[in-house]
């Protein structure tokens, strides 16, 4: 399969992921480029809520509970503007047609080149991630589709979950099997689709509406946004490697776009009279959208607003001065301050995951790490030289500017946080810090980009302006009379050699290694770590030789248990993190000698297990829970079982001695 075949369901994938949001958007407030750029944010918002309230009176997920939810919060946002907060939409002025130039060129220079770039890290649109969570998140959407349960509070029970275990952010799984159902693709189609989607779209139109925000409608700034957007290594190939970590993908690149509500909502950045009412609801939406793709998304927010939540209380106190003295004025300002202080720390404790994970060590030294974020180099990758210099440029100009601080305090979250997990040593306040992510270097420097993006974007302008009035007097010299006839040809022109020159720059050498490091995550070969091509085959041709209501014995740590994402066959354990019952540690260790009359025999019935996966003992990881599937492992010939297919090492047998 080739990626032109894929073009339908990418064409599906961008119409789920605009639509929705798109039209409640508007009825929010939001025109122009807001609302494109907000339309992914509020559409992962919608599917979220459709998930659980669809769960919860029992209607299947598809298409219908995604536009009975749309319909119904469009009718509430409007209901809400008209009748509660009486607000009209703010007449505006038409959006200069150089500004949509400047955002569409961003948007389709940032997808070609990030769509290209994982294009080439996958490979082929049937290839998928061998790597350990991607066993989760295949059958986690096979899993959707069969049930037709989306919710976030039971996907986790496919794995054994109960209770709280039971609770996992399902926005990005329910919308990868929205793609798959409308497009008629399998799951891998889907999620490959959807996640190119994520990085090669969602990600710069969040990114310039962040800049948008920040800079103004500038269109050389929008342009060099979507060029900045594709040239990190952090994001977001990392940790379409690294994990995968695709719900952090989605979380992450919604991301800029619920900062840029919060910047506009603190009265910062270029336009300081934006609509209020469109960006608390707006926000009020994110919020959900962003924790019900992935809670590090929603953790993440919180942090960035620390600083900005500090900075306006500073800027109300200092404006009191030369004012009339009020008494309750400061007190206000300092009571609501240790309010919101209050709320970010039970917050931070709240969305701290329920275990500790302690398990990622610092790897490198205090100044090493801060090396690392200067040069845009985290976790020991290429230096982006272009990058990193454009936004040493930019920091300078920040600082020389006391009233663009803020920006500067934003970008240090995410450094402070990085540098604290790659260099402090294990702790308290390491996992005061850091613990909310996991302690995870991967998912902290994913965060880098952002604040980097409007600092190269800010250098940049830098050289903008100082090149482009001097370069514009010699091309009206050489051209003469066609730059008097055609005024906007040579500024036009330019501007396009500056956002090349960005391109080459920003591409050149600093991506070629990681691209290479992720891109054999996802090759299919004899030697694959999860699932081999011999036993790919095997499992292709199950639904022939495992009838649908047959349940199979599996090892998920040889790859076994992704016979359910890629066939729809049930099987006894669908991740290595699987709760066990005693029944099945049963069925595990003893179904490959079987007895008649046996114990392991009556268990067997009960759950319809009358087939074994055997992809023999080579492992994804030397884990000792690896070794307790003897049942199902090199299972020997015996008058309990036969085999019924195989390829090269890669055996489906029957359990015969069960009757």
């Amino acid at each position: 399969m080739s990626w032109w075949n894929a073009l339908p369901a990418f064409a599906v994938a961008l119409l789920v992921t605009f639509g929705p949001g798109g039209v409640l958007a508007y009825f929010m407030g939001a025109r122009r480029l807001p609302l494109l750029c907000l339309a992914p944010l509020l559409t992962v918002g919608i599917i979220g809520v459709a998930g659980i309230a669809a769960g919860a009176v029992g209607l299947r997920w598809n298409l219908l509970p995604l536009l009975l939810t749309t319909a119904g919060a469009s009718a509430a946002a409007w209901a809400l503007r008209r009748f509660v907060f009486k607000a009209k939409v703010p007449a505006q002025e038409p959006t200069p047609l150089r500004t949509w130039a400047g955002a569409a060129a961003g948007l389709a220079i940032g997808a070609f080149l990030s769509a290209r770039r994982l294009m080439e890290v996958i490979g082929s649109p049937e290839n998928f991630a061998q790597r350990f969570d991607n066993v989760f998140h295949l059958n986690a959407i096979r899993y959707i589709l069969e049930t037709g349960n989306a919710s976030s509070l039971t996907l986790g029970g496919m794995a054994g979950g109960e209770g709280g275990g039971a609770i996992y952010p399902s926005a990005w799984h329910s919308t990868a099997a929205l793609i798959a159902q409308l497009s008629a693709s399998d799951v891998v189609v889907a999620e490959n689709v959807f996640n190119i989607a994520i990085g090669a779209v969602l990600w710069p139109a969040a990114l310039i509406l962040l800049v948008h925000q920040i800079v103004g409608p500038r269109p050389v700034a929008l342009a060099l946004t979507g060029v900045f957007a594709a040239g990190f290594t952090a994001f977001p190939i990392s940790i379409m490697d690294f994990g995968p970590l695709y719900p952090n993908i989605l979380s992450y690149a919604l991301l800029p776009a619920a900062l840029a509500l919060v910047i506009g909502l603190c009265r910062l950045g270029f336009n300081k009279a934006q609509d209020r009412t469109m960006l608390w609801m707006t926000l009020a939406v994110a919020v959900p959208a962003l924790a019900l793709s992935q809670t590090n998304g929603l953790l993440s927010l919180v942090a960035f607003s620390l600083p900005l939540g500090l900075w306006v209380a500073g800027r109300e106190l200092s404006g009191l001065r030369g004012r009339t003295f009020r008494p309750m004025q400061p007190l206000i300002i300092i009571g609501a301050t240790a309010a919101g202080l209050l709320v970010f720390a039970l917050v931070w404790r709240l969305l701290r995951p329920l275990v500790e994970y302690d398990g990622w060590a610092p790897f490198t030294s205090q100044t090493g790490a801060v090396g690392e974020v200067i040069l845009n180099a985290p976790i020991g990758r290429p230096v982006a030289w272009a990058v990193s210099i454009l936004a040493l440029i930019g920091l300078q100009r920040v600082l020389r500017n006391s009233r663009d601080l803020w920006i500067v305090l934003c970008w240090l979250v995410p450094v402070i946080l990085y540098v604290t997990t790659a260099s402090a040593p294990k702790g308290f306040w390491r996992m005061l810090l850091t613990g909310g992510w996991y302690q995870d270097s991967y998912r902290l420097a994913a965060l880098l980009p952002i604040f980097t993006v409007v600092l190269a974007t800010i250098g940049s302008l830098f050289l903008w302006d100082a090149l482009k009035a001097p370069v514009a007097r010699v091309a009206e010299r050489v051209s003469g009379s066609l730059s008097r006839r055609y005024p906007a040809a040579a500024p036009a022109s330019l501007a396009a050699l500056f956002v090349l020159a960005a391109v080459v720059a920003t591409q050149t050498g600093t991506l070629r290694g990681i691209t290479e490091e992720a891109s054999r995550a996802y090759v299919m070969n004899p030697s694959s770590p999860i699932v081999d091509s011999d036993e790919l085959a095997v499992i292709h041709r199950l639904p022939e030789t495992v009838p649908a209501d047959a349940t199979i014995a599996v090892n998920p740590w040889n790859g076994g248990s992704l016979a359910y994402a890629l066939t729809g066959r049930k099987v006894s354990t669908y991740h290595m993190f699987s709760t066990d019952d005693p029944e099945l540690t049963a069925i595990n260790q003893d179904i490959g000698e079987a007895l008649p009359g046996s114990d392991v025999c009556s268990i067997a019935k009960a759950r319809n297990v009358d087939y074994i996966l055997d992809f023999g003992s080579s492992y994804l990881a030397n884990a000792a829970a690896a070794k307790g599937f003897t049942g199902v492992v090199d299972v020997k010939d015996s008058p309990s079982v036969e085999v019924v297919d195989s390829q090269g090492d890669a055996r489906l047998l029957k359990v015969v001695s069960c009757g």
